[in-house]
C-alpha cells in the first residue's frame, strides 16, 4: 500500500479512534470458525488487513514526521491535559463483577489523559471525538504484554460516544482507503453506509464538549471481566459543577484548567457486564450494549484534586493502550486486535523518530 504521500488530516479521520497509544506485537492471531469461551471469533482477512493499517498508519507518522521534525501520535494528538488522579474501588461491588482490579476496595494512584480525536492539533470548536485516557499505577500481576512484565499499570480507554464506528479490521481498511483518498471515494462510501456507520460517525463528532470533566465517556469494544465479559464507562458524579465560561480555540484545556485552579472532579467509573450473547456481540463494536439489558453499575470513584494539569512535554510522552493491562482485563474483539498488532510497530516508529525511550511506569 503506497501512503506517504497520503494527507495526514484525512488519514487521521481514519485513524481518529484506533486509540493514541502502544502495545506490544504477539503472534498473528489464527482464524477461528466457532467462538471462544469469551465470544470472539478471528475472522480471516483480518492478518492482512492489520498489515495494510500498520502501512498506512506508520507512512502517516512518517510523513508528519517530515514535515514538522516531530512524530506526533497518529490520533488524539490535542491533549487538554494530563491531571493527577485517585482510583478508589468501591465496597460492595455485585459478586460477578468484583473480579480482576475490582476485587478488593483500595485506593489506587492514576493519571487521566483528556483529547480531541483528530491526528492534527485543531480548533476545539470542530466537530471531533473526545477521549479519556484512564492509567492506573501499582496494579499487581502479570500483565498482557511481554515487554512490561515489570509494568504496573492498567488503561482504560474511553471515547464520548458508546459504539465504534466500524465492525472489524476489514471495514477499517475499506473505510481508511477512502479517507485516505477523500472526495468522490469518502463520499461513496458514507453514502454506501448511510444507514448504519455513518450515523455512528457523525455521533462521534457532534457532541459539543465545553470543558472535558463534563462528558460522559465509553470503552466501545469489549474486554474481560475475569470469568465475565464487559464494556465499561465513567460518567460525571452526580451534583458536579463545571467551569465553562472560555470559548476560544483551546476552551476544553482553559475550562479545565480554570476549575481545577480551585476546585475538583470526580467520575463514577461504571461496568457493564455482558448478558445476553445474541445480542450484546464481542466482534461487532458498532453494536450497542443495550442498558435495559444489562445497566452500568459503578464499580469505582474517580476523584481528580484542585492542580495545575502537567505541561505539555511530560503529557505528550505518556502512553495509553488497552493493551497496558492484566488478563483478567483483556481486550476483546477485532478492533482490540488490530490495536495491539498497529500500535507496536507506530509507536516504535513514533518514539524512535523523537529520540524518546519507550518505557511504562
Amino acid at each position: 500500500m503506497r501512503t506517504s504521500k497520503s494527507n495526514p488530516s484525512r488519514l487521521s479521520m481514519a485513524t481518529v479512534l484506533l486509540a493514541s497509544s502502544l502495545a506490544s506485537c504477539a503472534a498473528t492471531p489464527v482464524a477461528t470458525s466457532s467462538p471462544n469461551s469469551d465470544g470472539e471469533v478471528i475472522p480471516a482477512g483480518e492478518a492482512s488487513a492489520t498489515a495494510a493499517l500498520t502501512d498506512a498508519i506508520r507512512a502517516s507518522v512518517q510523513s508528519g514526521f517530515d514535515q514538522n521534525g516531530h512524530a506526533f501520535r497518529d490520533a488524539h494528538r490535542k491533549s487538554h491535559g494530563c491531571v493527577q488522579a485517585t482510583f478508589t474501588v468501591l465496597d460492595k461491588i455485585p459478586p460477578q463483577m468484583a473480579q480482576g482490579l475490582f476485587a478488593t476496595p483500595r485506593a489506587y494512584n492514576a493519571v487521566v489523559r483528556f483529547s480531541n480525536g483528530s491526528g492534527s492539533s485543531q480548533d476545539d470548536h470542530n466537530n471531533d471525538a473526545r477521549g479519556m485516557a484512564l492509567k492506573i499505577m501499582g496494579v499487581g500481576g502479570t500483565k498482557l504484554l511481554d515487554d512490561e512484565q515489570t509494568a504496573s499499570t492498567q488503561d482504560f480507554l474511553m471515547t464520548n460516544h458508546p459504539v465504534f464506528f466500524v465492525r472489524n479490521a476489514t471495514d477499517y481498511v475499506a473505510f481508511q482507503k477512502a479517507a485516505t483518498n477523500g472526495g468522490l471515494a469518502l463520499t461513496g462510501w458514507l453514502a454506501t453506509h448511510l444507514f448504519h456507520e455513518t450515523p455512528i460517525i457523525l455521533g462521534f463528532t457532534g457532541h459539543k464538549v465545553l470543558n472535558p470533566l463534563n462528558s460522559r465517556y465509553w470503552s466501545t469494544t469489549p474486554s474481560k471481566l475475569g470469568t465475565e465479559q464487559m464494556k465499561f464507562s465513567a460518567r460525571p458524579c452526580t451534583g458536579s459543577t463545571f467551569i465553562e465560561s472560555s470559548d476560544t480555540a483551546n476552551r476544553m484545556s482553559e475550562n479545565m484548567a480554570a476549575q481545577l485552579a480551585t476546585g475538583s472532579a470526580c467520575f463514577d467509573f461504571m461496568v457493564q457486564t455482558r448478558t445476553s450473547p445474541s445480542e450484546m456481540p464481542i466482534e461487532d463494536p458498532t453494536i450497542e450494549w443495550k442498558e435495559a439489558r444489562s445497566p452500568f453499575v459503578p464499580v469505582a470513584r474517580i476523584n481528580i484534586p484542585a492542580q495545575t494539569p502537567e505541561d505539555a512535554q511530560t503529557c505528550e510522552v505518556r502512553s495509553f493502550t488497552p493493551w497496558h493491562s492484566i488478563e483478567a482485563h483483556r481486550p476483546l474483539g477485532g478492533i482490540s486486535r488490530v490495536r495491539k498488532a498497529v500500535y507496536i510497530a507506530v509507536s516504535t516508529l513514533r518514539h524512535q523518530l523523537n529520540g524518546q525511550p519507550r518505557i511504562e511506569p
